[in-house]
């Protein structure tokens, strides 16, 4: 009895100590309950959120769902933000103000210093419904397949199923779609930071049933996109972009070695593209032209295309 004992209390020590364990296990199927922000050692990329084309947040009486993606993505260390809405606007009056000499000396906010997006995260929402007095009538004032999704559901239960479009911003790929149902059932606020992630976004989803309940869907979809990006992708997302084009400025030598005297490949005109290798030694760089030739010509007389 008291092996049995003892064995119960180490299991439930287990369970607390490790919820996310509990909750994603080798089944790799999230339960219904309270969402859970995951939490990563380290950030597998960069990303830039896009809203949707249709604002059927509006309709709702909500705010736009970026602010919610964006406290996920900070919050877990799972992704970092870059701004390329308001934040991107003011940037660039500050690099104007910087070009007219308006800024003080080293202020460094010329060309060079934006952060590429790894990838476009796009929020949207495939049906909700809710409870509420007319909400139902709500999908004949949304146009198109979305406006279709929302009439076609039942008002029995506030629930809500939403979208996050994952796209390589290299390759333009659409490489993943996230997807996160949630009830108004299964929502309890004060569990796993939900309360506080809600909360801090603003935007109407703290006051009402219907945005409590999109807000806990599309943490579901954030952690089937996170449990998609750390399988596929453990490391920086930067390591797995393909190789960036660079052009020859001049007409130049491509040689067999990293030597001004080494042996002729060939003769690359202005405008000739070369994809690096990786390999340098010095201002010399290896590169593959085109047609597969493999050398090396000197860093400055390339630059990116």
């Amino acid at each position: 009895m008291r092996r049995k004992l003892a064995l119960f209390v180490l299991a439930a020590a287990v369970a607390v100590a490790s919820p996310a364990a509990a909750q994603y296990g080798a089944d790799k199927k999230r339960p219904a309950g309270t969402p859970e922000l995951p939490k990563c050692q380290t950030p597998v990329g960069a990303v830039a959120i896009k809203e949707p084309e249709t604002a059927w947040w509006a309709q709702y009486n909500l705010g736009s769902p970026e602010a919610l993606i964006k406290l996920m993505a900070q919050r877990s260390n799972c992704l970092r933000v870059v701004d390329r809405n308001g934040g991107l606007a003011m940037r660039d009056i500050e690099r104007n103000l910087g070009g007219s000499g308006e800024l003080q000396r080293g202020s460094n906010v010329g060309a060079g210093q934006v952060k590429a997006a790894d990838y476009a995260l796009v929020p949207d929402i495939a049906g909700a419904n809710a409870n509420s007095a007319g909400f139902g009538a709500l999908g004949g004032l949304v146009g198109g397949r979305a406006g279709a999704v929302l009439g076609g559901l039942s008002a029995k239960r506030s629930e809500a199923r939403v979208v996050l479009t994952l796209v390589n911003m290299r390759t333009t790929e659409q490489e993943y779609v996230a997807e996160g149902t949630a009830q108004k059932t299964n929502i309890a606020l004060g569990g796993g930071g939900f309360s506080g992630i809600v909360g801090l976004a603003g935007g109407g989803y703290s006051n009402t049933e219907v945005g409590q309940v999109i807000a806990a869907a599309y943490l579901n979809a954030f952690v089937d996109l996170v449990r998609h990006l750390q399988g596929t992708m453990p490391g920086q997302a930067q390591a797995a972009a393909p190789v960036q084009t660079y052009v020859a400025k001049q007409q130049i030598q491509l040689r067999i070695t990293a030597a001004p005297t080494a042996k002729v490949v060939r003769t690359l005109a202005v405008g000739d593209s070369l994809y690096p290798t990786g390999q340098k030694n010095g201002v010399w760089w290896e590169v593959d032209d085109e047609n597969g030739n493999r050398g090396w010509v000197t860093s400055v007389t390339i630059s990116p295309k």
